[in-house]
């Protein structure tokens, strides 16, 4: 690298404490940094960019990080940091690097961001499997069991979508490859289901066309065909494409890395592309694909590089202070030090009986963050409150909307509007014995809708001359499909109309000559009118469970759907419907009113996995106890588990609590 003529400082608005200046100073090549939560792992990368680029005359870094909220973060540390140098820094995502890479090969990257368009395209591999194994190598004897119960079924899209990210971020088709066993013994081994993978096939036959060349990437599938690429070749075999391009490569999140990305990552370290540094939080790899869940990531990085790096630790947090650091430890195993011992800090851990005790106790934390003085920028305090599951903010969503706190929700719905739920109030309100003069609004009518076409309404088959030429065709699948409608607009001609809502979920459709799309719904839209005295039992009426059990979803759907009719029958147990759905439409109708007034919300919920990456002032985190958060799991699954509650015990800067059952408690130490 040639060394600049006169090389200025790096532009840094904080000092380097003496854990990042070992970064800064070391003379290693490759150099892995294992970092706790907010000890500012982010910026001590963008540190050593600028190091590189103003004191070491690089002028070819690369910065990637797994995701855009990695990349986001990158590029905020380089505005603050070095906005002088960022010019020389070329920063991107795993999946954009393998973009350019294709791209570079004169290949056309025609990108799918529909979620129409790709769910029409999985429909149509669907209904190409089912005609193929019809067909039958001879007859239907041929076909193996576990593939005819899968066409039996009807299909779940998303859950194809989640084995179909997992099985390209595990590299699964070159896994099967390498066993030899053949693809059956593999997913029987491996508890996998063979009828996804045999849909996955069919899938990447059409995707790639009969030229075996991909017509459009959906997310994720640029990394995969570059990983595809280099497992094919030998291991000494040259790749020039990832060879002699930068002068120092630098990774953030490595925690997150899957099977497909640690290939190309491998590449590129050992292409000659000068000084690597990652940097990743093994505390924090919480993602179902990345293969560092297992709890020895960070050694198993080290064993995939192409020479032993060097290991540097960064214990010291600017986040939270001494107290936060002295709760965390003992619980975690870790070694957390706070790098300002004077900063202001608590750390509370609470015990509560039952999850009414534990929401009551939340509002009196409420109330305590309320009273505190606002900060200089005149933000009033906001209570944080992470779950481990949506489910769990039914109970605190009604008592918090009951006592007049304005809350708001972080990458999920409120409850009432999220498909499942909203498609039970549907029921509950078309109930012939309901009497109430209670309207349902046009959002969760909307909500109802998208529940009753996911749990109830079969899709239609495209035709079988589309699938004949075996290429995807998007307008002639389109017109066949009825899976999406706009169901705002749907629900607008229902809300006042309870006859035709009554129809319609008997029916999914407006035509009147339609069949009855669920017996399961048809026997309960016949129940008796004396059924409307208990909302709560209702919720835990048989017919609801059948409802979803007979609904083409994954087993993990289905528990989910049971545990949201649980959560909602325990907030309206021993009220009459016309009561319940009433004090329903008045939280509704408050929430509708703050928001209208542009009140600022005094307590935010949101899940584990929407919390990664960021940081407030005053966390709560309930319902912690063991086998419910962290849940039981087997031991590989146990490591992200207990790192989901590292991840959101580590957000709070000021104050945090964490609230405990009772009587299982958590035990201290690693898993």
């Amino acid at each position: 690298m040639a060394q600049p003529p006169s090389p200025a400082p790096p532009v840094l608005k904080r000092r380097p404490n003496d854990e990042q200046k070992a970064v800064l100073n070391t003379t290693a090549k490759t150099v892995l940094i294992n970092a706790l939560a907010g000890t500012g792992k982010t910026t001590t990368l963008v540190t050593k960019a600028a190091d590189l680029v103003q004191m070491r005359g690089a002028r070819r870094v690369l910065m990637l990080a797994y995701s855009d909220a990695g990349l986001a973060a990158i590029h905020d540390r380089l505005a603050r940091y070095m906005p002088a140098a960022s010019r020389e820094v070329r920063i991107m995502t795993v999946e954009q690097l393998c973009e350019g890479l294709l791209k570079d090969q004169g290949l056309p990257v025609h990108r799918l961001t529909e979620p129409l368009e790709r769910q029409l395209l999985i429909r149509q591999a669907h209904a190409a499997l089912r005609q193929e194994l019809q067909r039958g190598p001879g007859h239907a004897g041929d076909v193996p069991p576990e593939a005819a119960e899968f066409a039996a079924r009807e299909l779940d899209v998303q859950a194809f979508i989640d084995f179909e990210a997992l099985a390209k971020q595990r590299l699964l088709l070159r896994d099967i490859a390498r066993e030899g066993v053949g693809a059956a013994a593999y997913c029987r081994d491996h508890a996998l289901d063979h009828g996804l993978y045999l849909l996955l096939r069919q899938y990447e036959r059409l995707r790639r066309g009969p030229d075996d060349e991909p017509q459009f990437y959906a997310p994720g599938d640029c990394t995969y065909e570059i990983a595809r690429q280099l497992w094919e070749l030998d291991a000494d075999a040259p790749y020039p494409l990832l060879e002699g391009r930068h002068d120092a490569v630098l990774f953030d999140e490595l925690q997150d890395l899957d099977e497909a990305a640690m290939l190309v990552l491998r590449r590129l370290v050992a292409g000659g592309n000068g000084v690597f540094v990652g940097a990743g939080d093994f505390n924090q790899h919480i993602l179902p694909g990345a293969f560092s869940v297992f709890g020895d990531g960070l050694e198993r990085l080290r064993q995939e590089l192409p020479e032993p790096p060097e290991v540097l630790t960064l214990h010291s947090t600017y986040r939270f202070g001494q107290a936060i650091c002295a709760g965390l430890n003992p619980l975690f195993g870790v070694a957390f030090e706070t790098h300002y011992p004077n900063q202001s800090a608590r750390f509370e851990r609470l015990a509560y009986d039952g999850d009414d005790d534990c929401a009551q106790q939340l509002l009196a934390i409420h109330q305590t963050v309320r009273r505190l003085p606002a900060p200089a920028n005149g933000t009033a305090p906001c209570l944080t409150v992470v779950l481990r599951s949506p489910e769990d903010s039914v109970l605190l969503e009604w008592c918090f909307g009951h006592e007049g706190v304005h809350y708001a929700c972080r990458g999920m719905k409120r409850f009432y509007q999220r498909r499942e739920i909203a498609l039970v109030l549907a029921l509950l309100w078309a109930l012939p014995g309901r009497g109430g003069p209670v309207q349902l609004t046009q959002g969760i009518l909307s909500s109802a809708i998208e529940g009753l076409l996911r749990y109830v309404r079969r899709g239609s088959r495209p035709d079988a001359d589309v699938l004949a030429n075996g290429f995807f065709d998007l307008q002639a699948l389109a017109q066949q499909s009825t899976a999406e409608v706009d169901t705002r607009a749907v629900a607008g001609e229902l809300v006042h109309q309870p006859e035709r809502l009554r129809d319609f979920l008997l029916r999914a459709s407006f035509d009147p000559n339609a069949p009855v799309a669920s017996a399961a719904c048809e026997a309960w839209l016949a129940l008796p009118p004396e059924v409307c005295a208990d909302a709560g039992r209702l919720c835990r009426h048989p017919l609801l469970h059948r409802f979803f059990a007979e609904a083409p979803i994954s087993p993990q759907e289905h528990r989910q759907c049971l545990d949201s009719l649980q959560a909602l029958s325990r907030i309206c147990e021993g009220l009459p419907v016309d009561e319940f759905l009433g004090r329903l439409t008045l939280m509704v109708q408050s929430g509708m009113q703050q928001h209208r007034e542009q009140e600022a919300p005094s307590l935010q919920l949101l899940t584990v996995e929407r919390c990664k990456g960021h940081e407030y002032d005053h966390v709560a985190v309930p319902l912690v106890e063991r086998g419910r958060f962290p849940r039981a799991a087997a031991r590989h699954e146990a490591y992200r588990e207990r790192n989901m509650l590292y991840v959101a015990m580590t957000r709070a800067k000021k104050h945090l609590w964490l609230l405990e059952g009772r009587k299982r408690p958590l035990g201290p130490g690693p898993v």
